[in-house]
């Protein structure tokens, strides 16, 4: 059959009722409450400290100060930031500050005078001052650790898009009234339309809590910023949705695709982590699959960000090819 048997009202058709399918059966269920349970926690970890704040001020007969409490924020942030972009000091990112400044000349020889002697000036490493200073901090940090913890939870979700029906025999009753495209497409579609509708709402509530309850940041700002690692988040989630979509056609066990999942998804992390401590461009293993670039879905730079939508973009077009070769190709 291949792509020219592609339907665009079947696959809607299979991705509606894919969303009812993985409620009733359970995984979006687990999928909604483990997302949720997290999410929840890790912003309020971030968040307590500074209701802390507050609380102590407002004892103390004192209006709250929202300059204090944001300087404390980002005081309190920095450190956390700079470990997950995996900064080591304000001055790694030397060649980004000055294409900021817009030195592209060569230097002359009180600028090279300047390079040589240490500047007694605090420096800010760009990409952390953007984070803290110039967004949100507590939504910045929430976003970080959501951005690299996604990805596991994801896998709770997409794991039984194919191998279960394999494993059950059910897809062939199935193909009796359309294709194979359709089904893997519409299956990946409705995974991924559910997976960015939880995310809307960890992401609203959030917000939502800062805007009313916090109230130390303008509600425009927060809200542009929400939407921004709204996007970030749906966007970082494709890729990951796609591999458990390839990796469901591997197996006939929905157990053992999502055993994979878990070991696949993970096991780049690890293994780049300890492989890179004995021989460091080992670190590079990273780029099979997006944890080396996702990150820069909120970075500085515009250009940065578009970019690593179209590479993320990309992986999953990738591993949806290799999921939709075997699908096509194996015995049902």
């Amino acid at each position: 059959m291949g792509l020219r048997t592609i339907s665009a009202r079947h696959i809607r058709l299979i991705a509606s009722y894919w969303i009812r399918y993985v409620v009733r059966s359970g995984a979006g269920l687990v999928f909604l409450l483990i997302a949720l349970v997290f999410s929840l926690s890790v912003a309020h970890i971030i968040i307590m400290p500074v209701e802390q704040i507050m609380v102590q001020q407002s004892e103390s007969g004192q209006e709250p100060n929202r300059e204090k409490i944001i300087t404390t924020i980002v005081e309190l942030s920095r450190p956390v930031i700079r470990w997950t972009l995996g900064i080591k000091s304000d001055e790694d990112d030397t060649l980004f500050a000055e294409m900021k400044q817009g030195i592209s000349s060569p230097p002359h020889e009180g600028q090279m005078m300047e390079h040589v002697i240490p500047q007694a000036q605090p420096s800010t490493h760009p990409w952390t001052k953007f984070l803290l200073d110039e967004r949100p901090a507590l939504l910045s940090i929430i976003f970080l650790i959501l951005i690299f913890s996604m990805p596991f939870l994801i896998a709770f979700l997409a794991f039984n898009q194919i191998s279960g029906d394999v494993q059950s025999l059910g897809l062939r009753y199935v193909l009796l009234r359309t294709e194979r495209a359709n089904i893997f497409i519409g299956r990946f579609l409705g995974t991924a339309l559910f997976s960015t509708l939880v995310i809307a709402v960890i992401i609203a509530t959030i917000t939502f809590y800062l805007g009313v309850k916090i109230k130390i940041y303008p509600a425009g700002p927060l809200a542009m910023w929400a939407l921004h690692g709204f996007l970030a988040l749906a966007i970082s989630t494709l890729p990951y949705i796609a591999l458990c979509s390839w990796i469901s056609t591997l197996v006939d066990s929905p157990f053992l695709s999502l055993v994979l999942a878990k070991l696949v998804i993970g096991g780049v992390l690890l293994l780049a982590f300890l492989g890179s401590l004995a021989w460091k461009p080992m670190i590079y293993l990273n780029f099979a699959l997006p944890w080396g670039i996702q990150n820069y879905l909120i970075h500085p730079q515009l250009t940065h960000s578009l970019g690593t939508t179209l590479a993320c973009l990309a992986y999953m077009m990738v591993f949806l090819f290799l999921g939709y070769y075997r699908f096509e190709t194996r015995d049902l």
